[in-house]
C-alpha cells in the first residue's frame, strides 16, 4: 500500500490521533484503531512499531495520546484506561502508572 493511506500495513494508519517528534528527529504516531505507535525516521521511512496488541504488561488498546520525555521514553494514554504506559524509545515496556484523578485521559504532556 501507499504511505499514509488507511490500512494495517507499515506506514498505513487507521485513525491516527497524535504525533510527537523526538530530539533526534524520530516521528512517533499514535495509530489508534491499529493499537500501535508507529515510529519513523525523519525521511518517513519506518523504524519500528510499539505494538499494543501484545500480551502482558505492555498491552494497550486504542492509543489516544503520546508524549516523549527527555530520556526518549514514550508515555501512552489509551482506550478506556486511567493509566499511562511508558516504553523506551525502542519500544520496550518499562512501567505503568495510574492516574486515579483522571478518567479516560485522551492526551498527555510531559514538562521537560
Amino acid at each position: 500500500g501507499t504511505f499514509g493511506e488507511e490500512g494495517t500495513g507499515m506506514g498505513q494508519f487507521d485513525s491516527p490521533c497524535d504525533m510527537q517528534i523526538s530530539q533526534e528527529g524520530m516521528v512517533y504516531v499514535a495509530d489508534r484503531d491499529n493499537s500501535r505507535i508507529q515510529v519513523f525516521h525523519s525521511d518517513w521511512t519506518v523504524s519500528h512499531i510499539i505494538d499494543g496488541k501484545v500480551s502482558g504488561h505492555g498491552r494497550f488498546i486504542g492509543p489516544a495520546g503520546i508524549s516523549l520525555d527527555l530520556t526518549g521514553n514514550v508515555h501512552v494514554t489509551y482506550g478506556s484506561s486511567s493509566s499511562v504506559k511508558v516504553f523506551s524509545a525502542s519500544g520496550q515496556f518499562i512501567y505503568k502508572y495510574d492516574q486515579t484523578q483522571m478518567k479516560h485521559p485522551v492526551d498527555i504532556a510531559i514538562d521537560s
